[in-house]
């Protein structure tokens, strides 16, 4: 095993250097079969202090760790302006993770990062949150044997040993819930969401079009960010960021996967699913070029569902006794039972784990734990 001080620790700062670090990850995961690769230029408009929403409430140095001149590992160290107005001030974040099966290398890294961190007076190094909590969030602990659904992260189980080896404990876990049942009553279900709705007078449920949705962005943007105020770690999204997600989920967006409450015009809760086209993102192997698009478009829009993922939820806090996500669950789900007989899969994730309430309501329908990804801490 290396000495850690035959690994030098090199900070990001060219553009031949960034695509280095966007590269990485195949020296490390490309030949395990659970892998998605990432797409490349996605993953520089991210990286990119220019293009990337992050930078508008955040700064970050990128790291790549290399012996013998060739890189085996890479590393961020990031702060989060509006994390430190909301949380504690003194955490720092790393994420972007990924290395060899090398505790010299590993160390070396979170030493870097820990190190830039403290420069900026952070106290405490949380991650992996690439870049904030509503992005990559977590380390894979449990559920390597298959591959992710689309907007979650896949790595190697050894991870999780050279993370606590540095002295790193855990702060919170995340679940990602599969749904697989087909084997359902839907006259029964649809029985259920009448008497849902019917104790919600003046609520209106309704599956609007992507066009619709596009247009009530804004609401949709403000609700989430209220729904939410008080989940672990919760920052809210700002315009640009919440200007991005929408930008990357309107291709697929499908209306019989969105489901909207209303009381009057007022939006009071939403879901949107998508579908799951992580299979064939991988054969893509990081391109995404113009035919890769519609191809993608082609697939996402009009061929059989086969796999789905649940990307936003939001329910008005004063609503969110009144079971709103039940009902809107119900009547995705009777939707996708009776009109997909292909379906094999649904995701629900992630969550975090102590959002008991809403997994309990998600277990009624056969929902169950199929990874776990886990959050980090540590001070520095």
């Amino acid at each position: 095993m290396p000495a850690q001080s035959d690994i030098l620790i090199t900070p990001v700062d060219s553009d031949a250097l960034l695509d280095e670090f966007i590269r990485l990850p195949w020296q490390v995961q490309q030949n395990d079969p659970a892998w998605v690769p990432p797409t490349l230029s996605k993953q520089k408009k991210v990286l990119s202090r220019d293009t990337g929403p992050f930078f508008e409430i955040g700064d970050a140095q990128l790291f790549l760790a290399r012996r013998d001149g060739r890189a085996t590992g890479r590393i961020s160290a990031h702060v989060n302006r509006l994390h430190d107005s909301l949380h504690d001030p003194g955490d720092g974040f790393f994420g972007f993770f990924e290395c060899s099966n090398d505790q010299a290398t590993a160390t070396a890294l979170f030493e870097a990062a820990a190190g830039w961190l403290r420069s900026r007076g952070k106290k405490k190094i949380l991650g992996p949150l690439s870049f904030s909590i509503y992005d990559d969030v977590g380390l894979l602990v449990e559920g390597f044997d298959s591959t992710p659904a689309i907007l979650l992260t896949h790595n190697p189980s050894y991870y999780e040993t050279l993370v606590s080896n540095w002295g790193f404990r855990k702060a919170i876990d995340w679940y990602a819930l599969k749904i697989t049942n087909r084997n359902v009553d839907v006259n029964r279900m649809a029985e259920e969401l009448k008497r849902l709705m019917g104790r919600n007078n003046g609520l209106v449920l309704t599956a609007p079009t992507p066009t619709e949705v596009l247009n009530r962005a804004d609401d949709i943007f403000k609700l989430f960010n209220e729904a939410w105020k008080s989940n672990w770690g919760h920052i809210p999204f700002t315009r640009k960021q919440f200007t991005e997600v929408l930008k990357e989920l309107k291709p697929v967006l499908r209306s019989d996967l969105i489901r909207v409450v209303k009381a009057g015009d007022e939006i009071v809760a939403f879901i949107i699913t998508i579908p799951d086209i992580n299979g064939t993102i991988r054969k893509l192997n990081g391109r995404m070029n113009l035919l890769d698009q519609l191809r993608l478009l082609v697939e996402a829009r009009w061929q059989p569902l086969r796999r789905v993922k649940t990307v936003l939820l939001g329910v008005q806090q004063k609503y969110q006794r009144k079971r709103l996500h039940d009902a809107m669950i119900l009547d995705t789900y009777i939707d996708l039972v009776r009109n997909q007989p292909k379906l094999e899969f649904c995701d629900c994730s992630l969550i975090p784990e102590h959002l008991g309430f809403y997994i309990r309501s998600l277990g009624r329908y056969g929902a169950e734990r199929y990874k776990t990804y886990r959050i980090f801490e540590k001070e520095i």
